[in-house]
């Protein structure tokens, strides 16, 4: 069996990708449930699965495009959600786009340094909401990916 589509391959035992491992999260959260039909984000742990490629360091992250899962893209750009998002797009068979009008918003909806002393107990809440979402995208993300095997649907996996 493949690792998922796309993949963080990583070394439990290594000290070299706590950083990731909440981007990661957040990324995977990002395709979760509009685009989770198309791409999955998902982490293999190297040391307790079969991984069938060749793996030089850890983290290593592949994307396994659907429909050319035997032919892996292994990525190497820099370690933002912004950059790994990219990658997905660029390299994936749907060309799935999570960062489409990002920016924009971002900048848009900038609040004043007056306002974001009052936005700050609602902050903490929304936070808290975002990582129990992530947390359900993650065990949707397991999920789908123990059964992407038998329904015979293609995705994208990173």
């Amino acid at each position: 069996m493949f690792p998922p589509p796309f993949s963080h391959i990583k070394n439990p035992v290594s000290n070299k990708s706590p950083s990731l491992a909440p981007k990661y999260e957040e990324l995977a959260a990002m395709y979760t449930p509009s685009h989770s039909s198309q791409v999955t984000i998902a982490k293999v742990d190297a040391t307790a699965n079969d991984v069938p490629d060749e793996i030089s360091g850890f983290p290593t992250i592949k994307l396994f495009p659907a429909g050319a899962k035997s032919e892996p893209i292994v990525y190497s750009g820099s370690r933002t959600i912004e950059d790994l998002a990219a990658f997905v797009k660029e390299n994936g068979k749907y060309k799935v786009d999570v960062m489409e009008g990002k920016n924009e918003t971002a900048e848009a909806e900038m609040p004043d340094a007056d306002a974001m002393g009052k936005q700050a107990p609602a902050a903490t809440k929304v936070a808290q909401k975002v990582m129990s979402g992530a947390s359900e995208a993650a065990e949707a993300v397991k999920t789908a990916v123990g059964d992407s095997d038998h329904d015979g649907a293609e995705h994208d996996e990173l």
